[in-house]
């Protein structure tokens, strides 16, 4: 199993992602970022993964289905 990292590097290819905030009073969220650079927020806005601030983790690899 590899760790993940978390960095600041954004996302440059689609997949689940871990995303969290800088200073900010708030949990991580794990976010689904679209071919075109793209996720949505848990309220709903769509939002570019280059405008976001905060560190990345991932893709998440999914689970096999060993």
């Amino acid at each position: 199993m590899t760790s993940l990292v978390w960095a600041s590097d954004k996302p440059a290819k689609a997949g689940w992602y871990w995303w969290r905030g800088l200073g900010e009073d708030m949990d991580p969220l794990i976010l689904y970022v679209d071919a075109v650079g793209y996720f949505q927020w848990p309220d709903g806005a769509s939002q570019e993964v280059g405008l976001t601030k905060g560190e990345w983790a991932g893709p998440i690899v999914p689970p096999s289905e060993d």
